[in-house]
């Protein structure tokens, strides 16, 4: 089917061209006869161009020669230096086959090797396609040239020189007036010559009655050999008439066979033209396919860039009032904080000053105990050296003694007995008192120690958390600074892509084009995208990143 439509097509276009000829024959023969006056600027203009054409043509073919001709040099040099070292090799001694077989290939080798060789072979090749398509552009040429050159003879004339028309200053109208003027004289002539052939009709009809006349007269052979004369006039005139018309007909046969030759030239031509031209289209459909799916997927991640652009403004605007609501908390708790270490001072102060105060007292009380401790000691001594009693009334000291007499004593001494006695208990349980209100107060002293240490470790945990604030407020600053730059970016981006997405797609054709993967530089964020998966900061900053990466 493919086949029989494109011999249709072929078929189609050849009746055109045939028709497109049958019109240029019929303006051709109009031109003769003197109705067009424009054909022939339009035929010298199409001279010139070809001319042009033509010489540009011959110089690149002679450029062309000459590199080609430079190149055999170069392998003729080669060649040369390949026979002095093979005559190297001989003369130094060996094997003749071997060495030449060895010589061969290193040489092929090192030409096979060398850039130079590769580079000229390959010159050499482009030079060999320029040369054939110079070729065919010349013999195309050719063929128009014979074709102007055939519309300038029919119009101008056969022995005419063009250079002497392109240098004369007369121009194309006048010389179609003075066709018209010859034409109109040729008429006149024809009319003179019409009426020249009446005349000598009238004369020879004279002579025929004169002769009818004299026929009588005549004998039958004289009558004969008059009928052969006017029919050998007859057979001759018809004779002259058909060679003219045969003349006509084989000129006519040789320009219909000469432009038929041209049609199945240009026809081969237009064939190659055509099929080229199929590919051509063959391959700007695929390139086509391939930028609509690329404008597709271009567009998809556009919306859904633009998607991820309103999200991360929200997202954005939230961080704003978090980070607004962090640094309101975070300057309260610092001021919370604040009062607390100064309150913490002002405590640990008033501790330290109380215990320098319990130190002062227990200092006095230690003295007072030293001092009452020799006071009962010196006592006791005095006691025992006046009145010697038992150790065990001493150690006792009970209220027995209060109401009990002792043996050999007087009331008066036994009063003195009771009151120092009484004394003695009165300083030890004062001394008990002291030593308990001591041991409180060095349990005092210790928790207060306790607590100032206390208070030193939260003093210390404070700062580590207001510093700990403070950077990350400083992060959280930072990272406030690089969303909006990430943002800004991104909006610039989308901006580019909005004004001149074409733009894109012809930048990026080169690298996308290829047929097992058609768009490679499309990131991974072309995917559906879950707004629970957007909600994670860091999922979208690697996705950013992505679309960087693949940008």
């Amino acid at each position: 089917r493919d086949e029989n439509c494109r011999l249709y097509k072929l078929v189609t276009e050849k009746d055109f061209e045939i028709k497109q000829l049958q019109k240029k024959i019929q303006e051709d023969r109009l031109a003769l006869s003197g109705t067009s006056g424009l054909a022939g600027d339009v035929a010298a203009t199409k001279i010139v161009e070809l001319a042009k054409k033509n010489r540009e043509i011959i110089a690149e073919t002679e450029s062309e020669k000459a590199k080609v001709k430079q190149l055999n040099n170069k392998v003729k040099e080669l060649e040369r230096e390949l026979q002095t070292a093979v005559e190297k090799i001989h003369s130094l001694g060996g094997s003749d086959a071997g060495i030449k077989q060895s010589a061969l290939k290193k040489t092929e080798e090192n030409l096979a090797e060398s850039p130079e060789v590769k580079a000229l072979q390959e010159k050499l090749t482009t030079a060999n396609f320029k040369v054939l398509e110079y070729r065919n552009q010349l013999q195309s040429a050719k063929q128009e040239l014979k074709m102007t050159q055939k519309l300038l003879a029919n119009e101008v004339g056969e022995d005419v020189n063009i250079q002497s028309l392109l240098t004369n200053s007369g121009s194309w109208r006048g010389r179609a007036q003075q066709i018209l003027v010859l034409q109109s004289k040729v008429r006149e002539l024809e009319n003179q010559l019409g009426q020249n052939k009446s005349r000598t009709l009238l004369s020879e009809m004279d002579e025929e009655l004169l002769a009818l006349t004299d026929l009588r007269k005549l004998s039958a052979q004289e009558k004969n050999l008059l009928k052969i004369r006017s029919l050998e006039k007859e057979r001759k005139e018809a004779l002259e008439k058909l060679t003219v018309e045969h003349d006509a007909l084989k000129t006519n046969h040789e320009e219909v066979k000469k432009n038929l030759d041209a049609t199945k030239a240009r026809n081969k031509v237009l064939c190659s033209e055509v099929k080229t031209l199929k590919g051509q289209i063959i391959t700007l459909l695929e390139k086509g396919k391939h930028d609509d799916e690329l404008i597709d997927a271009l567009l998809s991640q556009q919306k859904q860039m633009q998607e991820i652009l309103k999200h991360l403004s929200q997202q954005d605007e939230k961080n704003k009032e978090s980070q607004q609501l962090l640094g309101q908390h975070l300057n309260n708790e610092a001021q919370r904080q604040n009062c607390l270490v100064e309150q913490l001072r002002q405590m640990v102060a008033e501790r330290e000053a109380k215990v320098k105060e319990l130190e002062e007292e227990t200092g006095q009380l230690a003295l007072q105990v030293v001092r009452r401790n020799e006071l009962e000691k010196h006592t006791c001594n005095h006691f025992r050296s006046a009145f010697p009693l038992p150790s065990l009334m001493l150690t006792m000291m009970g209220p027995a003694l209060l109401t009990v007499p002792s043996v050999g004593m007087t009331m008066q001494e036994f009063s003195l007995v009771t009151l120092i006695f009484f004394l003695v208990w009165i300083l030890i349980l004062d001394f008990k008192v002291l030593q308990m209100q001591i041991t409180e107060h060095k349990a005092l002293c210790q928790a207060a120690e306790v607590e100032r240490d206390r208070l030193l470790e939260l003093v210390a945990v404070l700062q580590k958390r207001i510093e700990e604030g403070s950077d990350k407020v400083l992060e959280a600053e930072k990272r406030l600074q690089e969303e909006r730059r990430r943002c800004v970016i991104l909006e610039q981006q989308l901006e580019k892509l909005q004004m001149d997405p074409g733009r894109l797609t012809s930048t990026q054709k080169p690298p996308l084009r290829s047929k097992t993967g058609e768009v490679e530089l499309l990131p991974t964020a072309l995917s559906p995208i879950s707004p629970q998966w957007l909600t994670d900061s860091s999922n979208i900053w690697t996705l950013i990143s992505q679309t960087y990466t693949n940008a």
